[in-house]
């Protein structure tokens, strides 16, 4: 198990956890991960990665989940979560495609 699977498992769990339990740090640590994430994008699937990105932050985070009884909320913080993460992973995968188009 490399780097980047142990990353993206514990802000898996991180986006889980702080859906249930509020933290004043929450979303620190979810940027951090996402930071890590973004590291560990291969060049080869950094579009599937940005367009993931767009999906989410503009499906997942509509509310439209929130109607769902009971766990509604709860999965609706997840998936917000999940975008907070995707989206500072997001700065790195551009930020590394543009470091590479001006090394070349």
């Amino acid at each position: 198990m490399g780097p980047a699977k142990i990353v993206r498992m514990v802000a898996t769990a991180a986006a889980v956890v702080f859906a249930f339990w509020e933290f004043e740090w929450a979303g620190l640590v979810l940027a951090i991960l996402g930071l890590g994430i973004g590291y560990f994008v291969e060049a080869e699937r950094r579009t599937l990665y940005l367009v993931t990105v767009v999906v989410l932050a503009t499906a997942g985070v509509t509310g439209a989940l929130g109607d769902i009884p009971t766990l509604g909320d709860y999965i609706e913080k997840i998936f917000n979560n999940v975008s907070s993460i995707l989206n500072a992973g997001a700065l790195v995968v551009i930020g590394t495609g543009i470091y590479e188009k001006v090394m070349e």
